[in-house]
């Protein structure tokens, strides 16, 4: 149906079909690459795909307490974000997530509408309330969430992540099997279901970078900052499988109400320190297993309060002031090693900033991040060639003196 709109726009309409058409048309070459490329793989049978996109809510749980608390910090956190600084504040980017996909659930927060959050929360991962985290393969969440999936489909996304387990796998050195991936089930996900197991869509690259993370760790305890951890995959499994530490997140309010539903749900004999239940010292800290707070309250950490800062992209849209506010933080409370994943030229920003800090960090190991080039992986110019072209970096800068105060 021809709509005013296409009348008075035919230009902007013509270059979206056009952009539609080429997605669509490498979406076929790749699900039949991939049918070619793991024919004789017994991972490959699109059924997989099938029952990974089945809907499994889990509604049997009265999680009133719960959201009545993540309410109450997230009406907090609001209040309060009138008054931080400007580098805090939303970045147009988020703006935008915000006006077009998360009214309800803000309004669900604000006025502690535990029903209605509970209706979203439990169906997250399908739900608008997770927008800018989560998402169907291309936008297309009728083709995928809409009863029947079309083979081409089922082909695109299958072949998509055996070429991201295949990549996991090599840069994990082959330690875990498939079934580490598995997930809490919570948030109604979507994936695939191979050999019995449930695996989240993004599993694989957040267990990657949890792996990473314990890498770098001391045998002992130890506490792990995360700038923008999203609904918190890679910390679930961070928890899951370390012992004695604590997990803190920095994020905007309305990520922050989502972690903090998805974790406490999937570790519900840990302790967790919301925004505005406890002074945030060193001691508040130590005594939890997980702190959750918006990020404007990273300029109140207590100084030298965690052994590594890890962030995936979340500083890649922020502006230089910005970047200057968060490294001054990041400088003063890490006391041992910043693990940064993200574009090229970010990472370049972030190496000069803290290359003008002669008593801060030194870069210690740079690598070519192949996990942006993999979301279309082997496809006529993907694989190798992908890689090489990837202008994705992982980078660890180690501490070279005290953090200054």
């Amino acid at each position: 149906m021809l709509k005013l709109k296409h009348l008075r726009h035919p230009f902007q309409t013509a270059t979206a079909a056009k952009s539609l058409l080429g997605a669509r048309l490498s979406m076929w070459r790749f699900a039949n690459h991939g049918a070619h490329r793991f024919k004789d793989d017994d991972r490959y049978d699109l059924q997989n795909v099938t029952e990974g996109f089945k809907s499994r809510i889990d509604d049997s749980s009265d999680d009133d307490a719960l959201l009545e608390r993540i309410c109450t910090a997230y009406i907090r956190a609001v209040k309060q974000q009138k008054f931080a600084p400007s580098a805090y504040q939303a970045t147009e980017w988020w703006k935008q997530v915000r006006h077009r996909n998360l009214g309800p659930v803000i309004q669900a927060l604000l006025t502690n509408d535990t029903s209605t959050l509970r209706g979203m929360y439990q169906n997250f991962f399908r739900n608008p309330c997770s927008a800018g985290l989560l998402g169907a393969p291309f936008g297309m969440s009728k083709a995928y969430f809409g009863g029947n999936i079309k083979d081409v489909y089922r082909k695109f996304y299958l072949s998509h992540v055996l070429y991201r387990f295949d990549y996991w796998n090599a840069q994990t050195d082959g330690r875990f099997t498939l079934h580490h991936l598995a997930g809490p089930g919570i948030g109604n996900p979507f994936g695939v279901l191979i050999h019995g197991t449930h695996i989240n869509v993004g599993a694989e690259y957040a267990h990657y970078c949890a792996h990473r993370i314990d890498s770098m760790l001391a045998p002992e305890s130890g506490t792990i900052a995360e700038i923008g951890g999203g609904f918190g995959g890679m910390a679930y499994y961070l928890l899951r499988d370390r012992a004695n530490l604590t997990y803190v997140d920095f994020d905007v309010p309305e990520s922050i109400a989502l972690i903090s539903y998805y974790l406490i749900k999937a570790f519900p004999k840990l302790k967790f320190l919301l925004y505005g239940e406890d002074k945030l010292t060193k001691k508040a800290i130590t005594q939890a297993d997980a702190v959750l707070l918006p990020m404007f309250d990273l300029e109140n950490m207590p100084a030298e309060s965690v052994d590594i800062t890890f962030s995936s992209h979340a500083m890649s849209d922020i502006s230089p002031g910005a970047m200057d506010e968060y490294l001054k933080h990041i400088d003063r409370m890490t006391k041992n090693c910043f693990f940064y994943i993200g574009k090229q030229q970010t990472s370049e920003s972030i190496s000069g900033i803290l290359g003008r800090k002669k008593d801060s960090f030194k870069l210690s190991d740079t690598r070519t991040s192949g996990w942006h080039s993999h979301k279309v992986s082997g496809a006529g110019v993907g694989g190798a060639s992908g890689m090489a072209a990837s202008t994705m970096l992982e980078q660890s800068y180690t501490r070279i003196a005290k953090p200054t105060r």
